[in-house]
C-alpha cells in the first residue's frame, strides 16, 4: 500500500466526479424548467456553480496545491518520489 500512487488522488477524483454530476444535474434542471417558472433558478445556479467549484477544487488538489489542508501534508511527505 505504500507504493500505491492512486490512493492520494482518489479523493480528488471524487471531487471532480461529484462536481461533474452536480453540473450535469444543473444543466438538466435548466433544460426541463418551463420558461415562465423562475423558482428553480436559485437551485440551478447552486448546482451549476457548486459543481464547477468542486471540479476546480479537485483539479487543484490533483495538482498538489492543496497540501495546506490538515492531514494532506503528511500524506505527501510519506510518498516516495
Amino acid at each position: 500500500m505504500k507504493h500505491d500512487k492512486t490512493s492520494g488522488n482518489r479523493i480528488w477524483l471524487g471531487f471532480i466526479g461529484g462536481g461533474i454530476l452536480a453540473t450535469v444535474l444543473g444543466f438538466c434542471a435548466l433544460d426541463l424548467a418551463p420558461l415562465q417558472a423562475s423558482a428553480p433558478v436559485f437551485g440551478v445556479m447552486l448546482l451549476l456553480t457548486g459543481g464547477m467549484v468542486s471540479c476546480l477544487a479537485g483539479a487543484v488538489g490533483m495538482a498538489g496545491m492543496l497540501a495546506w489542508i490538515p492531514g494532506m501534508a503528511d500524506e505527501h511527505a510519506e510518498r516516495p518520489r
